[in-house]
């Protein structure tokens, strides 16, 4: 993720998750529209994750240095990474990583 934000450096760029069923335009549009005020976006997961993240500007140099990925912790971590620059968050949403995750959204979803 840091090396496709260095690729896009000064421009705006969301980085999504291809797990998270109920995304819509609405939420991709948001995101780019906080990134108009803020230098972080982030969508966070039900399960502590986040299923976007979305930089605009210079990179803090110690982004994503010890996030315990795939743990609860994964969205607080991050965000501590940020060094304190602003950001602004989007909906919850629930991402995909298991059968469980799968028959939860079917239900929330009547599926």
């Amino acid at each position: 993720m840091q090396n496709i934000f260095m690729y896009y450096l000064n421009r705006p760029i969301c980085i999504i998750g291809g797990d998270i069923p109920n995304i819509t335009k609405l939420e991709i549009s948001k995101a780019f529209r906080k990134l108009g005020s803020r230098k972080f976006v982030v969508g966070p997961a039900e399960d502590g994750g986040f299923w976007l993240i979305g930089h605009q500007g210079q990179l803090p140099r110690k982004l994503f240095e010890g996030v315990r990925w795939s743990s609860p912790w994964t969205l607080s971590d991050t965000i501590e990474t940020f060094e304190d620059q602003p950001f602004s968050s989007l909906s919850k949403l629930q991402d995909v990583d298991s059968l469980a995750d799968l028959e939860a959204v079917k239900i929330k979803t009547n599926c």
